[in-house]
């Protein structure tokens, strides 16, 4: 799936000379980019030539200059420009004179993941851009969207997945889209002939899946017991994840339940977007929270840091210093 506006562009043959890609979901961002290309492909038979740069090696008048340097045949060119929010606004009115005279057989894309959707609407070039369908924000999905649109990517590799388990998926993968899309294409070949993906099928992929077992280790945390936490760490481990990543990873998620606790008794969407995690994530955390005393998080931060110096200083084995934290890591009062 690429934007809207841009599929609807492709089919009718009518793209814009440039465009303008802003927003922070990066993925969805650089799919577009893919499907731009294809099309762009199709119609000349061969690949465009492209150019990739960056807003802090090139000025902007003279990449736009590039682009008038296509030659009279050939399939065109193609020229990506990242970081384009950091230009001053006196190189933006480079864009402006290009598009009263844009180059013929160049098409041209301006990214710019630090603008907001205010900010372009009020901009005079990125206004016009708007204004033209050639302005397009590609934003992090909401959590209904989300299942939405892990419903559509599902369909496009022929399988029907429920709504459990695109929950328990977001459960496991987090609201990552790179993450979740690498996780639905393991699930779609794990689940071979079966059409259906279900909770089920989900929950059997863990012991093949890198990604399940350090949300099974950090689920773990709410258990009294240590069993789930040290076999969640012995699977991250056996499957070759770094100790310093699985580290950070408990580092974070500590992190997490202290802010949750914090935000207990407000109201449950600012939380879900102040920590930038799906409602239900966030109901699932805020249910782990309340099984810890704020002591015992600010303690179990601190044998981490702990574990931290002793992963940088000393040349003892990695795996036991984890295990020596994740045995002190269950809930407390």
């Amino acid at each position: 799936m690429s934007h809207p506006i841009l599929k609807r562009h492709i089919e009718r043959h009518s793209l814009k000379p440039l465009y303008l890609f802003f927003g922070e979901e990066e993925f969805l961002m650089n799919r577009a980019l893919h499907r731009l290309e294809a099309a762009l492909t199709a119609t000349a038979g061969e690949p465009p030539t492209k150019t990739l740069r960056e807003a802090q090696e090139v000025g902007l008048a003279e990449f736009l200059a590039e682009a008038r340097e296509a030659t009279l045949w050939g399939p065109g060119q193609l020229l990506i420009l990242r970081g384009v929010e950091t230009y001053p606004a006196a190189q933006l009115k480079a864009v402006a004179a290009y598009l009263d005279h844009p180059a013929p057989r160049a098409w041209v894309v301006l990214l710019a993941e630090g603008l907001k959707a205010r900010d372009v609407e009020k901009h005079a070039v990125w206004g016009r851009l708007a204004k033209e369908e050639a302005a397009l924000g590609f934003y992090r999905l909401r959590e209904g969207e989300l299942y939405q649109w892990l419903t559509r990517e599902a369909r496009n590799l022929g399988k029907n997945l429920t709504l459990a388990a695109a929950q328990r998926l977001v459960e496991m993968a987090g609201d990552n889209l790179a993450e979740l899309s690498q996780e639905l294409e393991k699930l779609a070949l794990f689940s071979g002939p079966e059409n259906t993906l279900t909770p089920a099928l989900v929950s059997q992929l863990a012991s093949h899946s890198r990604t399940y077992n350090i949300f099974a280790l950090v689920d773990a945390l709410g258990e009294s017991g240590f069993h789930r936490r040290l076999a969640s760490l012995g699977h991250l481990l056996d499957l070759g994840e770094p100790p310093a990543k699985i580290l950070g990873m408990l580092a974070r998620q500590v992190r997490m339940l202290i802010r949750a606790k914090e935000g207990a008794g407000g109201n449950p969407a600012d939380l879900a977007r102040s920590l930038g995690l799906p409602q239900g994530v966030v109901k699932r955390l805020s249910q782990q929270a309340a099984r810890f005393s704020d002591g015992a998080l600010k303690a179990h931060l601190g044998a981490l840091h702990q574990v931290d110096f002793h992963l940088k200083t000393s040349t003892g084995s990695p795996r036991l210093w984890l295990e020596w934290a994740l045995l002190k890591m269950g809930p407390g009062k």
